[in-house]
């Protein structure tokens, strides 16, 4: 998301009004719209593109996650013994 920008608050009903205004703002500013429903954030609108990155930067931070989990638990093997076991997966259609 680009932090130059903030997102833009607008009640859900200019949904309705003002889709292609939301739309454009969206697109240009590459950040989302908040829309309200009496008063209180509800729901996010943003680009198909942008909600992609987020999932995958999800994902990315899941896997740390587990990794750094595997090293507290003691988890680990040596560089080459993990190399040669990834090789062994490309070769075998795995990875």
């Amino acid at each position: 998301m680009n932090m130059q920008s903030f997102p833009q608050i607008r009640p859900l009903s200019d949904l309705r009004s003002s889709i292609g205004e939301i739309t454009e703002f969206v697109d240009n500013q590459q950040t989302p719209v908040i829309l309200t429903k009496h008063g209180r954030g509800r729901y996010v609108f943003l680009s198909v593109e942008k909600y992609s990155e987020l999932l995958a930067r999800r994902d990315l931070y899941q896997l740390l996650d587990e990794g750094l989990n595997d090293i507290a638990n003691g988890h680990t093997q040596e560089f080459s013994a993990a190399m040669k076991e990834i090789r062994k997966d490309i070769a075998d259609g795995r990875v």
